[in-house]
């Protein structure tokens, strides 16, 4: 459905007194930490406003005071393609099945817009904005669970975002009801272990969507149980300290956070733009693993340089060099597979991946392309691309938004784990991706 586009200071007229502004801001801070996560490092206006208290008690949609933006966003962030890997989207409105008509629904399921208006028949959206609308009902979602289930904010990231996955497929009021009573005794009594368990008896035995509902069941299990996180405010600050490497029973957010984007698009190097991946890649391993050692703007134009002392940017031991110099020791593996990210993600530690982005998916062609990716799930990982977002079924790149992607496993790992075939064409071949791995930091 076509919206005009208002205009007019937003900042300006904003009022924290009002929910639905609360709400407009919690979703411009969330944009931005999605596509532009240094705008909010740099602060500015719109963190000014966030900090106003409103009034009056906020609606559910715009509860913020028991969480962060950022903490949110991890929650969220997991659980999306999980939930898109189970439900369906259609971007036509399409009646309720009982009814025949009201109330229509569009997307991944939502009944209204952003703005509260309904659904109506004819109306169609792009795929941006059903991806939207399903994070904003999560977010909603997460509100109302977090003033329901008691030590919400103690569960990891990846503990509420299976609650919410649960509750997008069982709708919000299950905690507590008749048909949930061993769930919810889990929860309400700190059983954390019996969880994974309890999700298992939700799969309507006997009914048509018995497969279905276990499948998504086992994978909410499997992600209940990876690597957990607890939730936790950002530092005093915003600042970021660099990952524990190695130590035992350590835990770091996953995804990680506080690894930046750098876009080869913009650098200094014009007749280099397109094959600067490697070393925009590398930057962005290095900043995360120590802060501060490339501030400023174009900051992995000051990592190329270095690079450069040693030879060629796309020649993987000049990259290793360059690493070195700047303290960190690392490695090339050419046997690498998903287990090995998910070790290093465990550690604190990106993982700077090399995959063949060309042709398509089953018989990738080019060159090669470099990733970090810095979180993952049963499903998808997540990873920051300093090109933009690819279609990884087709090779085309779809925008220049890089921050916080989601790739595909099954569609990635086609990509990333290869062996050659000639005529520049690759195979899928578990186990031989191509990556850095860091072995330690000085």
């Amino acid at each position: 459905m076509s919206r005009p586009v208002p205009t007019g200071d937003y900042v300006a007229h904003f009022d924290p007194q009002l929910d639905h502004h609360r709400a407009w801001l919690l979703a411009v801070l969330e944009r931005l930490l999605v596509n532009e996560a240094q705008a909010l490092e740099e602060g500015g206006s719109l963190r000014q406003l966030w900090s106003a208290p409103p009034a009056e008690p906020l609606a559910v949609a715009a509860v913020a005071a028991a969480a962060s933006v950022t903490d949110r966003f991890n929650a969220v962030a997991l659980v999306l393609p999980l939930v898109q890997e189970f439900e369906g989207c259609q971007l036509s409105a399409y009646p309720d099945p009982k009814t025949g008509a009201e109330p229509w629904t569009v997307g991944w399921g939502s009944t209204s817009y952003a703005d509260g208006t309904p659904v109506q028949a004819g109306d169609t959206i792009g795929q941006e904005q059903a991806d939207a609308l399903l994070a904003s009902r999560l977010e909603r979602d997460g509100a109302w669970l977090a003033q329901r289930i008691p030590g919400w904010a103690a569960l990891s990231y990846h503990q509420q975002a299976i609650l919410l996955s649960f509750t997008y497929n069982c709708g919000p009021n299950w905690f507590g009801s008749n048909g949930f009573a061993t769930l919810s005794r889990c929860l309400q009594q700190g059983q954390l272990e019996q969880v994974p368990a309890a999700l298992l008896l939700y799969v309507n035995p006997g009914g048509p969507s018995e497969a279905g509902l276990r499948r998504r069941r086992k994978a909410e299990a499997a992600l209940w149980c990876t690597s957990p996180t607890p939730a936790r405010p950002p530092s005093p600050g915003g600042g970021r300290s660099p990952p524990a490497l190695g130590a035992s029973g350590s835990r770091h957010p996953n995804p990680l956070v506080g690894v930046p984007r750098f876009q080869q698009r913009d650098s200094a190097h014009l007749s280099q733009r397109v094959r600067t991946c490697f070393s925009s890649s590398c930057a962005m391993l290095l900043e995360a693993l120590k802060p501060g050692t490339l501030p400023g703007a174009n900051s992995d134009d000051q990592y190329l340089a270095v690079v450069q002392r040693y030879g060629e940017g796309t020649d993987a031991n000049n990259q290793l060099q360059a690493l070195a110099h700047c303290g960190v020791t690392a490695r090339l593996v050419q046997t690498a597979d998903f287990e090995l990210i998910e070790e290093q993600i465990t550690r604190g530690i990106p993982v700077h991946c090399g995959y063949i982005h060309g042709g398509q998916v089953d018989r990738p062609t080019g060159s090669g392309h470099w990733v970090i990716v810095v979180g993952h799930n049963p499903t998808h990982l997540v990873v920051n691309d300093p090109w933009g977002e690819p279609d990884l079924l087709s090779g085309a790149t779809l925008n220049a938004n890089g921050m916080g992607l989601q790739f595909s496993r099954q569609n990635f790992g086609k990509r990333w784990m290869v062996e050659p075939i000639g005529g520049g064409a690759y195979r899928h071949a578990p186990g031989k991706g191509r990556a850095v791995v860091v072995d330690g930091v000085g």
